[in-house]
């Protein structure tokens, strides 16, 4: 219900809470309740999870929700909500564990092959082999679903999949900004993009020859299956495990915490810990005489190169008031059209229109 909960409200922040079992039908249509009091109850929700839940699991039960990950989702719920000292509690309380470490190799946390691995806090398991032979795109979900992602084919680019994800070349960019110590592109950033360089190799094609006419093409590599010997995503099954939380966000979360309360040698030092399992020249020292200001901004920087396409850009685009921000707003749009349609209220989804025809106590969320 914790994590239920915390995608609702940061997905549509106007929302029924319900803990209980309806008893009349008065009851049967709530209202929207308070945002304040979602959150409270997402709190005690992951609270009260990590109090019962196991540090750890065995076959065939890995996978699980464990305490770190309630720990982890207790600490980034504090920290939504600007409660910094509350947030790096928890998030040390997670590193204490001492269960979780960085994968040496970034690329290895969105393949099948390294599933549920030291890095991983909590993650969505899908499988190929598991599950009946229906795709489940629409409808209820029933016993003949099969359980796979549909992420790989729509994040594949054409003619692998349905591109309907695409990056900017802002992005590329911003990978770019720095060469690691031994003066190469950041591996990150052929871990998650396909783009024309030296070899450049996807579903066991050349990308000179897939994209001779377009070699400015980019496209999403990460969560895909691109180097597993599949000749493309067509048959929409994809058994990649979606990671919801990485140790790497716990520690720049935790980095983000630290700046807030004004600890700026602490934050950097765990920056530079993110940094170092890419090669990231060593700027800790540099980072820690900055100002809050210099540190959100790097902060914002290395969160955007270490999680892209793993769907949490939004959400520390809305939480840090960017938004709201005009030239914040105006370097958004610089980057990506698509911000040329932001109006205030869209920070977050519209109500289902379904939703609103069913309950009549529900109303639309504002900019729509």
């Amino acid at each position: 219900r914790g994590l239920n909960y915390f995608y609702l409200i940061t997905f549509f922040n106007n929302i029924p809470l319900i803990t209980k079992s309806y008893e009349s039908a008065d009851e049967y249509f709530p209202g929207q309740s308070d945002p304040t009091l979602v959150w409270e109850q997402i709190f005690s929700d992951f609270n009260e999870a990590c109090q019962l839940l196991p540090e750890s699991y065995v076959s065939p039960d890995v996978g699980r929700a464990t305490k770190g990950a309630a720990l982890a989702f207790l600490g980034k719920s504090y920290l939504f909500n600007n409660r910094y000292a509350d947030a790096a509690q928890k998030f040390e309380e997670v590193m204490g564990l001492g269960i979780y470490e960085l994968m040496e190799n970034y690329g290895d946390n969105f393949t099948e092959q390294f599933e549920n691995n030291k890095e991983s806090i909590f993650e969505i398991q899908f499988s190929r082999d598991v599950g009946g032979t229906v795709l489940g795109w629409v409808d209820a979900p029933a016993a003949d679903w099969s359980k796979t992602t549909a992420r790989a084919i729509t994040y594949a680019p054409a003619p692998f999949g349905w591109n309907d994800i695409a990056p900017t070349q802002w992005v590329v960019d911003e990978f770019r900004q720095e060469r690691t110590i031994s003066d190469e592109d950041d591996p990150r950033l052929r871990a998650t993009i396909y783009y024309n360089y030296p070899g450049a190799m996807l579903y066991g094609q050349s990308f000179e020859v897939v994209y001779a006419t377009d070699l400015g093409k980019l496209g999403v590599k990460k969560y895909g299956n691109g180097d597993s010997g599949r000749p493309d995503e067509k048959d929409w099954r994809s058994g990649i495990n979606e990671r919801l939380m990485r140790y790497a966000d716990v520690l720049l979360m935790y980095a983000e915490c630290k700046n807030e309360l004004d600890q700026r040698a602490v934050a950097a030092q765990y920056i530079q810990q993110v940094r170092d399992r890419v090669n990231l020249p060593d700027r800790e020292a540099e980072f820690a005489a900055f100002s809050k200001e210099q540190m959100g901004e790097q902060l914002a920087h290395e969160r955007l190169l270490e999680f892209a396409f793993e769907g949490h850009r939004f959400d520390d685009i809305r939480r840090w008031g960017w938004l709201d921000n005009s030239a914040k707003l105006a370097e958004l749009q610089s980057h990506d059209a698509e911000f040329n349609s932001y109006v205030e209220g869209r920070e977050f989804f519209s109500i289902p229109q379904g939703e609103i025809e069913t309950n009549p106590n529900l109303r639309q969320n504002p900019g729509y």
